[in-house]
């Protein structure tokens, strides 16, 4: 379901007199007594061992035992159940992480993430290679708001780091199964051994199948399945009491289909025999997710008297190819299709000191890293797609021409009726014969612009520019070449390879001073310092179709231009364009250069920190507030280069306040934890399909502002009894939008200030209740729902009024623990109540009429056994 954005609405803010009240109730209720407590969860995200409700930042952990109950298996299933997290991806090659608003959207290499993944302290520099199997992990720790006094990389949106388990000093293996509906088949085995008194080694061995959950109406290939291995090793040393080495190792192979992507245009769902979103597809174009992922890391930890050193050595790398249809459709008038393909490695190395008093706590560190990488984009068309887009194209400039509808009547229309509008125009142009008008117009505008493609083959041959082909001829020389292309379906592919060399070099320093035995004072600073060389090349591989006939010479009075025949007499100057192979680019038209080979080069700095002060108001309670500000480099259009567009775009900063309490109450029996928040978001990169008369995606900036509220509770009501839920509220708007008038942008219909982000539900909440029975033989049985309810959020990059309505998620799960711990089983369903609900609408078909969406997972339900040696 899908209807267009309501910008009035209800300000539901959770405000700072809300949280003030809950302080002084928690602290009043901190001395109360209760039987049953909550577990301790130990982070490290500030780069030291500590109790996560001592911690003064806004974190959600979720360790390795919890995330198997709630079923996650990646980050994108963690993201549902985060507060202020979004992780809406159906494709783990181009992933897009959203924390409290902030993400980088851009699936092109030309720039950074705003949200850090690390990897066992490690910085995943692209999301291809970021989105991993949770097997045989510690925990993940989802730190929110600008990061970078603490860790290796800087990043505006926050950080999400996943942490392994270590070896251990013991010989242990597990091995757990998971058989589902649609052929779901998953497997771990974990070993660990202990070589020696002080050498220990662990090895985890994962895959992953999962066939797709609908039928493909159109052929016999599957989209949306899952088959993936993942294999991990890891060696931990003690040469000595004070020092630890830890060697890591991992591999991983994807070989699947990528996502499913289906027409919302109802007129092509029927062409397709009934393709539906949230049913079967009908899809022409082979999707492949494949991808070969490595990494290695050497961490050294040796303590000295008052002082811990650190060193991270890393090297990661990832091929990959990701092929998907764009246009969600079987229909050969619509054929679209892309592919990525990805060769990458990073090297990073940190260094860091960590020491501590009586009243003093402060690490320093310095780190480099530099990725090098290689991208590849293809689109894959037909003059049957080119003809549609043509047509959509046209309506968009002259409905009235084509339809009888005048201009700002279709303009306000629902981009859906649009498109259904140009199914049927082009529909008819085939109907009555003129099939191939619609390219032809189109390409004759190009050709006769200025500075187009007329006056570039008259400057090539010497000729004035003032001087045209005779119009008639050439609208006739390209419809007799233009037709029979169309009418075949003729192939037309384009390519552009991107070349990366990307260098960061950072220093930062975080340090926590105890001023009284309540009150601390945290103060951080980091300087980064980016450089970046970025290559553009991109040549035209296609020919414009045009008939073999001559054509008239005009001069700049509309006369024929005469030329001696080499006989002694006089003839007209004719040009015949078939004779002339005239190449040509649509998607990738750089400008009208038919050779692209940009060299770029740029470097961004900047010094950004954070100051917090806690207090701890007894040994149960403590608030904070932080103000702190983050960066992320610029970086480069990936695609094209165009006139009055910086081929470069500016560094992005966020600065962020931030207002907080974690309590833990009732003898640990409750733990809430709250905090409100507002931030300035400046220079934020904004990936965009953009242009007329052909659209690409561009990166440009914008700034915007953002503010909300969070609130976590846990509580152990019984022994028995636990419950847990939290709740997000965010408000995010555009405050400048650049406006790109090269491409024909206009402020009045381009601009969004004052509409809210992509991506970024206003309200969220997550409710979950998990109850254990003890058995007499010493096992027990445990019984867990979760809920989820997310409010509605904007659901294309390219058109704000396509809205994702509010939807709830319920999942359930039985288990199953033996006396000895030695055997596990549970059996689980997820989505319950096979809940339909979009995850995304446009992409790039929308380009052509033709957009698509991609769905949640529908009904899901297994089992898992597990056995411990």
């Amino acid at each position: 379901m899908m209807y267009n954005a309501d910008p009035s609405g209800k300000n539901r803010a959770f405000t700072l007199s809300t949280l003030s009240a809950a302080i002084a109730v928690t602290t009043a209720l901190s001395g109360a007594a209760s039987a049953a407590e909550i577990e301790e969860v130990v982070v490290t995200a500030q780069k030291r061992a500590e109790n996560l409700q001592d911690v003064p930042i806004a974190i959600s952990a979720f360790t390795g035992d919890s995330m198997k109950a709630m079923g996650v298996k990646n980050l994108t299933d963690l993201g549902k159940f985060t507060p202020g997290v979004e992780m809406n991806n159906d494709t783990p090659l181009q992933p897009t992480y959203s924390v409290r608003g902030i993400e980088t959207g851009d699936f092109t290499v030309g720039s950074d993430p705003a949200v850090a993944v690390y990897v066992d302290g490690v910085y995943t520099g692209r999301g291809a290679g970021a989105e991993i199997p949770l097997a045989d992990i510690e925990r993940v720790e989802v730190l929110k708001g600008p990061q970078g006094t603490l860790f290796g990389r800087n990043a505006t949106g926050g950080a999400i780091h996943i942490i392994s388990k270590k070896p251990q000093a013991d010989d242990t293996a597990e091995l757990n199964f998971t058989a589902g509906n649609y052929g779901r088949q998953s497997t771990d085995l974990l070993l660990n051994r202990q070589f020696a008194d002080n050498v220990y080694g662990r090895f985890t061995a994962s895959t992953n199948r999962r066939d797709s959950f609908a039928d493909n109406l159109a052929n016999d290939f599957e989209v949306g399945n899952i088959d993936t291995q993942t294999y991990r090793a890891s060696l931990l040393w003690e040469p000595t009491p004070d020092t630890e080495v830890l060697v890591r190792a991992e591999y991983g192979i994807m070989d699947q289909g990528s996502a499913l992507r289906s027409s919302i245009v109802p007129s092509l769902q029927a062409a397709d025999g009934g393709s539906d979103v949230f049913g079967d597809y009908a899809l022409d174009t082979p999707t492949i997710e494949d991808r070969d992922s490595w990494g290695t890391s050497v961490s050294i930890v040796h303590d000295f008297d008052n002082v811990t050193f650190t060193s991270i050595t890393a090297y990661r790398g990832f091929e990959a190819h990701l092929q998907q249809d764009e246009d969600g459709t079987a229909n050969p008038d619509y054929m679209f299709g892309s592919a990525n393909l990805d060769d990458q490695t990073q090297f990073s190395q940190e260094f860091r000191l960590n020491g501590a008093t009586d009243t003093l706590k402060w690490t320093l560190g310095a780190s480099y890293s530099r990725e090098q990488l290689e991208h590849t984009t293809e689109a894959y068309f037909t003059g049957g797609s080119l003809e549609s887009f043509a047509v959509y194209k046209g309506l968009q400039s002259d409905s009235m021409g084509l339809l009888g509808i005048p201009q700002d009547v279709f303009d306000a229309m629902p981009t859906t009726q649009q498109e259904e509008l140009a199914v049927a125009a082009r529909k008819a142009l085939k109907d009555s014969g003129q099939e191939g008008a619609a390219v032809t117009q189109f390409m004759y505008d190009l050709f006769v612009a200025p500075g187009g493609v007329e006056d570039q083959l008259f400057t090539s041959v010497g000729l004035p520019t003032a001087y045209q082909l005779q119009r008639q001829q050439l609208l006739g020389s390209i419809y007799m070449g233009v037709a029979p292309f169309v009418a075949a379906d003729t192939p037309w592919t384009e390519t552009v390879f991107n070349e990366g060399d990307y260098r960061s070099t950072a220093i930062y320093g975080d340090a926590t001073w105890s001023l009284t035995d309540k009150l601390d004072l945290t103060v951080g600073a980091r300087y980064t310092a980016d450089e970046k060389d970025f290559s553009i090349v991109s040549s035209y591989q296609n020919t414009l179709p045009v008939a073999d006939m001559d054509i008239n010479v005009m001069d700049d009075s509309g006369n024929p231009v005469i030329v001696p025949d080499g006989m002694g007499g006089f003839v007209p100057l004719t040009i015949n364009l078939s004779q002339i192979p005239l190449r040509f680019g649509l998607a990738f038209n750089n400008s009208g250069n038919p050779d692209l080979n940009e060299q770029l080069n740029d470097t961004w700095n900047d010094l950004s920190g954070r100051v917090v002060l806690d207090y701890r108001w007894n040994d149960d309670v403590m608030t904070f507030i932080s103000l702190s500000d983050g960066f992320k480099a610029g970086g480069f259009n990936s695609f094209t280069v165009a006139e009055g567009i910086d081929p470069s775009f500016d560094q992005e900063g966020v600065t962020n306040l931030e207002i907080g309490m974690k309590s833990s109450l009732f003898d640990n029996a409750v733990r809430f934890n709250a905090s409100v928040f507002a931030y300035d978001y400046k220079n934020l990169q904004q990936l965009d399909l953009v242009g007329d008369p052909i659209p690409n995606y561009y990166l440009r900036n914008a700034d915007a502002k953002g503010n909300g509220a969070e609130m976590e509770l846990q509580w152990a009501a019984t022994d028995s009894l636990f419950i847990a839920g939290n709740y997000s509220y965010l408000k995010t708007e555009y405050t400048r939008y650049q406006i790109i008038e090269s491409i024909g942008e206009t402020v009045e219909r381009n601009s969004r200030v004052g509409q809210p982000r992509v991506g970024t539900p206003e309200n969220k909440f997550n409710l979950m209740a998990e109850y254990t029975f003890d058995l007499a033989d010493g096992g027990d049985v445990v019984l867990r729902g979760d809920y989820n309810w997310t409010d509605e959020r904007v659901g294309s990059i390219s058109d704000p009024a396509r809205v994702i309505p509010d939807y709830q998620l319920m999942n359930l799960r039985a288990g199953w623990n033996s006396a000895s711990d030695r055997y596990s089983a549970a059996l689980w369903v997820q989505n319950v109540t096979d809940e339909e609900i979009a995850g995304g609408y446009g992409g790039t078909g929308a380009a052509i009429g033709a957009s698509p969406a991609w769905r949640y997972m529908p009904r899901m339900y297994g089992a898992d056994f597990t056995v411990r040696f």
